[in-house]
């Protein structure tokens, strides 16, 4: 995973990759209890807990981070994303979402985000990290969106 690290070149992404990457343990990947959301507290407001339903395979949030409501002006904690116009219009990011859920790797992307109240567009870079209660299924994803343009890049 040194060769994934080395794509992490904004320090915020290294420092939640770090994060994930010290739970696991030997293992291929923490599980959800393992995190403590008080060793992330500056990190809060950007990450989101994802759920992966399998049978059929669905993709639910379960937490979304201040800054990603405000940012989209949306809240979609407990939607389906089958359920969010986003990911008919931009169906690419939810291959990436399965390839996660299949591979159980971390993966970095670049997504378009869209704030939904004023239309506004901005790029951002999202760090996708697996968890799992059993060691091998992948059952939840820890995304941190780091904003690259817009109101809520860091300068």
């Amino acid at each position: 995973m040194s060769e994934f690290r080395q794509q992490l070149t904004e320090p915020l992404l290294l420092q939640i990759y770090d994060y994930w990457n010290s739970l696991r343990a030997g293992r291929s990947m923490p599980a959800r209890k393992d995190l403590d959301p008080g060793q992330l507290p500056r990190h809060l407001p950007n990450l989101m807990l994802i759920d992966v339903l399998n049978e059929p395979r669905r993709f639910r949030y379960r937490l979304i981070g201040s800054r990603v409501v405000e940012a989209s002006a949306e809240n979609r904690t407990g939607q389906f994303f089958d359920e969010v116009a986003f990911f008919k219009d931009n169906p690419n990011v939810v291959k990436d979402y399965m390839s996660i859920a299949d591979s159980a790797a971390p993966h970095l992307s670049s997504e378009p985000f869209i704030n939904h109240s004023n239309k506004m567009t901005y790029k951002g870079r999202r760090l996708l990290l697996p968890l799992s209660s059993d060691g091998e299924t992948v059952d939840m994803l820890l995304a941190y969106f780091y904003f690259t343009t817009g109101p809520y890049a860091k300068r």
